[in-house]
């Protein structure tokens, strides 16, 4: 029997956090106060050399322009030191959303290594730490995962900068359930030659759920991309389309209401005009239900 259709669109937005339950659905972790915290796991009892520290960076070689407020840091006021490596988690619970939509994971970082051999690491698990996936370097499941803004682990970023992965249809994928534990794992890891920089720093991070409705199709994912992004004029949608089967498009506005809907698109790109929009942050949703296919994006108009 079919489920009722169901539409609930979580838009990236500031969090204002008081002392609510933490939602698997949308949270951010600011590191400013322990709201969330418990979903932060740094073990020091089974590595009594993880250098993972919580608070404000306190290094004499930062760049003026760092990250200045709270933040997980390998470590707030030491360099961080030679053959390391060391890790925190970050766990979350799978909702409707990692079921039957997107999961999009954010935040800021701020990077100062010495040498390429020094590098942090961002990655996923869908079991609870059976096995585990690497976000910035997988090419399995290149599909369902496509970074907006892939953030550069190693060298020097000179400063705060964004980073931004939308997970698509991880449910299907990886054969997530609602209710199952989901990890995230940050690592550093440094080389034999001691460097006196400051090492990785995570900020703001966010996690929050598309949920695109409920039914008893499983979709699998496939890639789409807009460009350019943020547009201001024309902008096409690109995707793979080999057999030419019937696409529908929807778009969502950032209160979740529907402002675009196509259908039967055989083509592989969706030209459209930004002029047709209102300036702000939209979803959209490609989807080939003849195969069974998915794919989401976002896109920003600015004038």
């Amino acid at each position: 029997m079919k489920k009722t259709f169901i539409l609930i669109l979580f838009i990236v937005i500031p969090i204002i956090h008081t002392h609510a339950q933490c939602n698997d659905e949308m949270f951010q972790i600011v590191f400013d106060d322990d709201y969330c915290l418990d979903r932060v796991i740094t073990d020091t009892n089974a590595d009594t050399n993880n250098i993972w520290q919580i608070g404000t960076l306190n290094k004499t070689m930062a760049d003026t322009n760092a990250c200045s407020t709270d933040a997980i840091m390998t470590d707030t006021i030491n360099p961080y030191p030679a053959n390391d490596t060391s890790s925190f988690i970050i766990k979350t619970v799978a909702t409707y959303g990692t079921y039957y939509g997107c999961k999009t994971i954010s935040g800021l970082y701020y990077v100062q290594t010495d040498s390429l051999n020094d590098y942090g690491m961002i990655e996923f698990s869908p079991d609870n730490g059976l096995s585990w996936v690497d976000l910035l370097n997988d090419t399995v499941y290149g599909d369902n995962f496509f970074w907006y803004s892939k953030p550069v682990l190693t060298g020097h970023s000179g400063g705060c900068n964004i980073f931004e992965c939308v997970m698509f249809d991880i449910g299907s994928a990886f054969g997530i359930n609602v209710g199952d534990t989901l990890l995230f794992r940050f690592t550093f890891i440094s080389d034999s030659i001691f460097d006196n920089s400051c090492g990785l720093l995570f900020d703001d991070i966010y996690m929050w759920d598309y949920i695109e409705g409920i039914s008893d199709t499983r979709f699998r994912a496939f890639k789409s991309k807009v460009y350019p992004n943020p547009v201001d004029e024309q902008f096409t949608i690109g995707f793979d389309n080999p057999d030419a089967a019937p696409i529908e498009l929807a778009v969502y506005d950032i209160h979740s209401k529907p402002v675009l809907k196509q259908e039967n698109i055989t083509r592989e790109q969706i030209i459209l005009n930004a002029a047709d929009f209102k300036p702000g942050i939209y979803m959209y949703k490609l989807t080939n239900f003849k195969e069974s296919k998915r794919s989401w994006g976002k896109f920003v108009v600015i004038k």
